[in-house]
C-alpha cells in the first residue's frame, strides 16, 4: 500500500527515513534511520527541553532534521544557534543537505532566500535562522516556533541569548550540549532544573557502536563490575572505554559521561586528591546487630541542602548519605529523626553555625541525642584532615552517590589575600555532602542497642 506524502510528512520518524539523507560515520550519504537515542528523545520531549549527552549520539541531526520537517511541512519560524563557526557551518550544510535530498510530493520545497544564516520558504511563509550564538541582532524581535541551542555549555552569555529567546513567541526549545565545566548556565540548568526544563541523559553505551571485540577475556575492575551491574554493560563495551580512558585521560568522563553530575569536569584540583577505589561502599545497607554506628548532618540555608551521612565504623563504611532541600524546617527534621531511628543513633554531630543551633534544639526536645559542632576554619581543617585520613590511609569506603562524588571532587582548598587557606566547594557550588561526611568521620560512635 502506498502511503501518501501528506500522511507521511505527520509522522517525524517516517519523514525522516523517507525524505531525509545523512552522512554515516563513514561519510557515505544514507537515509536517515533513527537511532535509539533520537527514537526515545522524540517520544519523551516536552517543548523545554535539556539534553546532556555523549559525544556523536545524532542529536544535532535529530533536532535538525524534525526542524526541517516542521519547516516545509507547516508555518515556522525556526532559530539555530551554535557555539562557534565551524558548527555553526557545519549545521548549515546539514540542513541545505536534508533540502538538496528531499523530494517531498516529488518536488523540492520552494526556496526564495537561502543565503548563509537564513532560509525562507514563501508558499508557507516559513524561514529558518542557523548563526552563531552572540551574533549581533540574531533572531531579534523575531516570534519564534522553534528553538535549537547547540553545545550550549560552552556559549558567551548564554543566559542572556535565551531570556532573549523566549520572549520571542513561545517556542519549542531544545538545549543540547557536552560537558563543559561545573559553572555556566548550562550547568545551572541541569542541575536544578529551572522549573521549567526537562533534563534527559544519553550516557555514551547508548551508541552500539562504542564496543571493541577481542578474543582476549578482560579482568574486570571492582569499578567496572559496578558499572557492568548497573548498566547492563558487555564485556566489548568495557574494553571500548578502557581504550578511550587512555586517549582522552580525565577527560573521558566530559566527552563521554556515565551520569549527569560527575561528568561536569571542575579544576582537577580537589582537596581530597585520587578517589579512585574510595566509592564502593555497597549500597542498600541495612542495621545489624552488634554494629556501631556514627552520623553527621549539615543544615543547609536558601539554595543549599541539608545533608546526612551514617557510618558503620564496626566495617569502616558508609551506609546512608541523603539530602534534602525547599521543604519547611520541621519536615526536614522529621526526614533526619526517620533516619535517626533507622540505624538505632545515640549520637548526632550536627553543624551549630546559623540556622544549624534552632534545629538542634528542637531535635533535642524531641528526644534526639545531638552533638553540636562549631565550624571555624581551623575546626573545619582539621574534621577534613581526619576525613582526607579515613578515606586514603584509612580505608574508609563511601556510596558512590552521583552527587555526592561530585561534591568531593569539586571541594578545594584556595588560600586567601590575607593568606588563609578557605575549605569549599569550587565556585559557587555546593559541599553539603561534604560537610555531612566529615562529620560523620569525625562523630563518638553509637553504642551497641541492647
Amino acid at each position: 500500500m502506498t502511503i501518501s506524502p501528506h500522511k507521511i510528512a505527520s509522522d517525524p520518524r517516517l519523514f525522516a527515513s523517507t525524505f531525509l539523507k545523512i552522512l554515516d560515520k563513514k561519510k557515505a550519504l544514507v537515509p536517515f534511520q533513527w537511532n535509539r537515542t533520537q527514537i526515545d528523545f522524540n517520544a519523551h520531549r516536552t517543548g523545554r527541553d535539556l539534553i546532556l549527552k555523549a559525544r556523536q549520539l545524532g542529536m544535532s541531526s535529530y533536532i535538525q532534521g524534525e526542524m526541517f520537517r516542521r519547516t516545509v511541512t507547516s508555518t515556522r519560524s525556526t532559530i539555530t544557534l551554535a557555539h562557534d563557526d565551524t558548527t555553526t557551518g557545519l549545521l548549515r550544510r546539514m540542513a541545505d543537505r536534508y533540502y538538496e535530498n528531499c523530494r517531498f510530493n516529488d518536488i523540492q520545497p520552494e526556496r526564495k532566500y537561502a543565503n548563509a544564516g537564513l532560509t525562507t520558504y514563501p508558499e508557507l511563509n516559513s524561514e529558518a535562522i542557523i548563526a552563531k550564538a552572540g551574533s549581533q541582532d540574531v533572531g531579534r524581535g523575531a516570534t519564534l516556533t522553534d528553538f535549537h541551542g547547540s553545545e550550549v555549555a560552552f556559549w558567551p552569555d548564554a543566559e542572556k541569548i535565551l531570556a532573549g529567546a523566549m520572549q520571542g513567541g513561545n517556542p519549542d526549545i531544545v538545549l543540547e550540549s557536552t560537558p563543559n565545566g561545573a559553572q555556566g548556565t548550562f550547568y545551572e540548568y541541569c542541575m536544578d532544573g529551572r522549573g521549567i526544563w526537562h533534563l534527559w541523559f544519553y550516557p555514551w553505551w547508548w551508541d552500539a557502536s562504542y564496543q571493541i571485540e577481542s578474543d582476549i577475556p578482560l579482568q574486570f575492575t571492582e569499578e567496572e563490575t559496578n558499572l557492568i551491574a548497573k548498566h547492563k554493560l558487555i564485556e566489548p563495551q568495557i574494553r571500548w572505554r578502557r581504550e578511550k580512558q587512555k586517549e582522552l585521560g580525565r577527560l573521558f568522563i566530559q566527552e563521554y559521561p556515565e551520569d549527569p553530575v560527575t561528568c561536569f569536569l571542575t579544576s582537577g584540583n580537589s582537596y581530597f586528591g585520587d578517589m579512585t577505589g574510595a566509592f564502593t561502599a555497597p549500597a542498600n545497607a541495612v542495621w545489624q546487630e552488634g554494629h556501631k554506628y556514627s552520623a553527621g548532618l549539615d543544615f543547609g540555608q536558601a539554595n543549599d541542602f541539608t545533608a546526612i551521612s551514617v557510618k558503620d565504623v564496626t566495617t569502616n563504611v558508609e551506609v546512608e548519605l541523603s539530602r534534602w532541600n525547599k521543604l519547611p524546617w520541621a519536615e526536614i527534621r522529621k526526614q533526619v529523626k526517620l533516619v535517626y531511628n533507622k540505624w538505632k543513633l545515640n549520637n548526632l554531630l550536627a553543624e551549630r553555625n546559623s540556622i544549624g543551633e534552632v534545629n538542634i534544639e528542637q531535635m533535642q526536645n524531641d528526644g534526639m541525642t545531638i552533638q553540636p559542632f562549631e565550624t571555624t576554619n581551623q575546626s573545619k581543617a582539621e574534621i577534613m584532615s581526619d576525613f582526607n585520613e579515613s578515606i586514603h590511609a584509612g580505608g574508609y569506603k563511601l556510596l558512590d552517590d552521583p552527587v555526592g562524588r561530585h561534591e568531593m571532587n569539586t571541594f578545594v582548598a584556595t588560600q586567601t589575600s590575607n593568606g588563609l587557606w578557605r575549605l569549599a566547594a569550587e565556585g559557587e557550588g555546593h559541599d553539603d555532602t561534604v560537610i555531612a561526611r566529615a562529620l560523620a568521620n569525625q562523630s563518638m560512635p553509637s553504642q551497641i542497642f541492647i
